[in-house]
């Protein structure tokens, strides 16, 4: 039975209501060894589609050959139906992250379909309707945008983001939005058992937004329960599940957030379309808010009563789950619960099991365990105009030495501590600058910068003075003796930005610019100490001094005196979203660098700076569980471990990244490096379960380097490098002479490394004193002490695609 037939009786509220190609498809003639898939591209412009549906078209049908359909970064706003007919097809973002690549509608159950004269109905609202077996969507965000607040006299408000009706189905780390049943598993009979696999995704929704009668498993991932602005509660789930079938919908590993108050959040609906269902639904092992309807999350809808169907609940944690079943609450015994897991779900009469190739590629047991969304913007406790120009970053020394804006941003800041609530700095018709001397973020407080105002940074070096320490703007054997110009002290807080019309906040350091009362810059102090092997002495631009839960998110930082981002001894911080826009040719002006911290996620974000993208390294205590992905560094020295790693690094998974050697203005990084881990003997440490997976890289020349010797000693503690695995990293258009190097301290010390899918362009490679495992890659180390195991490995997925996109443009 198809779905449109029996959703008539469902119009309820709340319910369950529920370019082209470049050329012909003909005169595409991909290249492709004797295993490797067809790989077809789609972009704007540039490529063998401008459409999404286009490529699909172009799939020949029944093909036993697998097809890729590459997406570039971009909007596709278009309905994309992929017919049963075209199997073994993969759609992937190209960019491995999915916010780049959004496909998008607004279509909705009860709108007029053109075609037939008639309603889309709930599953012909679908954005993406995939109906093949064998199909698998990777870092793409489906979206259906319908806003039902705008259409206050519809009922049949269903706006699908993706229906999927196909055997075999993965859907890997994806996006899915939508409102009202956002995502649809669904089979045409009961007779029919399809089952899909949601792997570390988002998806968000408010009513019935999980919902079908096929066998689907949610993954690893994290699911936004909605305020869709006209209900007070929202509904996960809503299964269909056939009586015939063991097993409907599994929630397992996975984290519930939302911002509904207490007892409006439902965890599931029973919808029973036909006389054969009996909705089936588990949720396991995952976090549940305090959201969650103490009294009973479990309904029915259109008269259907939930006690009938077959629930559960196990293992789960957060302030909304129970431990202790009820009649209100069924809650699985651990033998029970032995039978309800995603490979039992997924296996089927021919042992399917997608689950452990997508954990094992995803390298789950590094880096950081939280399960991060994107951040929101806290509510505004105070809000503060700009009161000088925008559109210049030149200002009198009279302003300098005493900046207009630092103590009213200051006394907002102390006014606002404790409230979880920011201060605001917003521009005011043609003003848009702030200008301060350094200012203190504390406990349960956010500074953000509005979209198209502008935070500077004085360039009195006295505004900066350590009391006791080097003096500031000075040149000596020690660099400490500055204070930050943004420090974030307590937890729960953080400096973020507005994002809005492509535009953010900015916070800048101004190290081009002379040091007032000098005739020399920041910058021209670092290459003078550079010069004469001394120390800088220069502010950082932000650092957070043992804040837990600090947040950094949709900023703009640019030319920090030293360091852009640093953060110090945290426990839980997130960086999202940022941008750092600062030349290759700026000395010791890091991204961003993590210090002894553990439950750290630095994503989505794009670096151009002199110095590291991003840095991992312990001056304080050990460092662990720290992911770094979805990167973007153009001209650093790479992403980087060490130098220090004295106290130990362990956890850590470096993934989805792209490096480019030059920044946009052609400046070639002054130490060009990709894949980087370094430390020395004084420094020295354990490095620890460390992975480097999906890594491209384009005009680097120490394309992976793995070196105890970066410095002369200054001690005895030795840097030891024992499990280091690089999964699926690629080279392209390397600079003349590129090379790596491996290296391990002493044959009792040697480095542990794991090459897996590792494709180059540049092969030269030096070795010594490592143990060294070979799977899939064009390198052949070989050297003093070292030791080449050489395996083929499982089959592996397909050659990693890379694509290098620009620099954000500038606010």
């Amino acid at each position: 039975m198809k779905l449109r037939r029996f959703t008539a009786g469902l119009l309820g509220v709340p319910a369950l209501l529920l370019c082209g190609p470049v050329g012909h498809a003909s005169a595409v003639t991909p290249t492709r060894d004797a295993t490797a898939p067809v790989v077809l591209t789609v972009a704007k412009s540039g490529a063998q589609y401008r459409t999404v549906q286009a490529a699909v078209n172009a799939v020949p049908d029944r093909s036993a050959t697998p097809y890729v359909i590459s997406i570039a970064a971009g909007t596709y706003t278009e309905r994309v139906d992929i017919p049963a007919t075209k199997l073994h097809l993969t759609l992937r973002g190209a960019t491995s992250n999915p916010a780049d690549v959004v496909i998008t509608s607004a279509d909705y159950h009860d709108e007029t379909n053109p075609s037939t004269g008639k309603p889309y109905g709930t599953e012909g609202s679908a954005t993406v309707h995939a109906k093949a077996n064998d199909f698998t969507a990777e870092y793409l965000t489906f979206a259906n945008t319908f806003d039902k607040r705008a259409h206050p006299g519809v009922s049949g408000t269903q706006a699908v983001a993706l229906a999927m009706e196909g055997d075999r189905q993965q859907y890997l780390h994806d996006v899915f939005y939508g409102h009202q049943d956002t995502l649809l598993t669904w089979g045409s009979s009961a007779s029919v058992d399809l089952r899909q696999y949601v792997y570390d995704s988002r998806i968000e929704g408010d009513v019935d937004f999980i919902f079908g009668n096929g066998t689907l498993v949610v993954d690893r991932s994290t699911i936004d329960a909605l305020n869709d602005g006209i209900y007070s509660s929202a509904y996960l789930t809503a299964p269909a599940t056939p009586a015939a079938h063991r097993y409907g919908i599994l929630v397992t590993g996975s984290t519930v957030n939302t911002t509904l108050a207490n007892n409006a959040l439902y965890l599931g609906r029973a919808w029973k379309p036909s006389s054969d269902s009996d909705p089936q639904v588990v949720i396991r092992n995952t976090v549940l808010p305090q959201a969650v309807n103490t009294g009973g999350p479990w309904l029915g809808i259109s008269g259907a009563t939930w006690t009938s169907g077959r629930y559960g609940e196990y293992a789960n944690t957060g302030p909304g789950s129970v431990t202790r079943t009820s009649a209100a609450r069924p809650v699985l015994d651990a033998a029970t619960a032995a039978g309800y897991t995603a490979g039992s779900y997924l296996a089927g009469p021919d042992g399917w099991n997608p689950v452990a190739l997508s954990a094992a590629r995803a390298v789950r047991t590094a880096g950081d365990p939280r399960q991060v969304s994107e951040p929101r913007l806290p509510a505004v406790c105070l809000r503060l105009t700009a009161a000088l120009p925008g559109g210049t970053r030149v200002f009198g020394d009279a302003a300098e030495t005493a900046p207009p804006d630092t103590a009213r941003i200051q006394a907002a800041l102390d006014a606002c501590a404790g409230s979880g609530r920011s201060v605001l700095l917003s521009a005011a018709g043609a003003d848009a600058s702030f200008l301060s001397d350094p200012l203190t973020v504390r406990a349960g407080e956010f500074l953000v910068v509005d979209a198209g105002a502008t935070l500077f940074a004085t360039r009195d070096a006295a505004a900066y003075q350590q009391p006791g320490k080097a003096v500031c703007g000075s040149i000596g054997a020690s660099g400490t003796g500055c204070n930050p110009f943004i420090t974030v002290t307590g937890r729960d807080s953080g400096v973020e930005g507005v994002r809005r019309a492509g535009r953010e906040g900015t916070v800048d350091g101004r190290g081009d610019q002379t040091i007032l009362g000098t005739t020399t810059s920041w910058y021209d102090q670092a290459n003078t100490a550079k010069q004469e092997g001394l120390a800088q002495v220069n502010p950082r631009l932000i650092q957070s001094n043992q804040a837990d839960d600090v947040t950094f998110y949709h900023l703009t930082l640019t030319h920090a005196a030293k360091m852009h981002l640093f953060i110090s001894q945290s426990i839980g911080a997130t960086v999202w979203g940022i941008k750092v826009a600062t030349p290759a040719d700026t000395l010791n002006t890091d991204g961003v660098n993590i210090d002894s911290s553990t439950d750290v996620t630095v994503t989505n974000s794009s670096i151009m700076t002199g110095d590291d993208c991003v840095a991992m390294t312990t001056n304080n205590a050990a460092e662990s569980a720290v992911t770094v992905e979805h990167m973007h560094c153009y001209g650093t020295h790479g992403l980087s471990i060490g130098s220090g790693t004295t106290y130990g690094l362990d956890s850590m998974l470096i993934e989805h990244n792209t490096l480019d050697g030059k920044d946009i203005w052609g400046n070639v990084s002054s130490f060009n490096n990709g894949i980087r881990i370094k430390s020395y003997p004084g420094k020295g440490g354990t490095v620890t379960n460390t992975t480097y997976l999906d890594t491209c890289m384009t005009g680097v020349q120490n394309l992976i380097v793995i070196t105890p010797n970066y410095a002369a000693p200054t001690g005895t503690t030795i840097p030891w490098f024992k499990s280091v695995t690089i999964d699926r990293a690629k080279a392209v258009r390397s600079v003349p002479g590129a090379s790596s190097d491996l290296e391990g301290y002493s044959p009792d010390q040697p480095s542990g490394i794991t090459l897996r899918d590792v494709d180059l362009d540049a092969t030269a490679v030096t070795a010594k004193y490592a143990n060294i495992t070979l799977s899939r890659t064009d390198l052949s180390p070989s050297g003093t002490g070292v030791t080449v195991t050489t395996t083929p490995g499982d089959p592996g997925p397909p050659p990693i695609h890379c694509v290098f996109p620009r620099f954000p443009a500038s606010s």
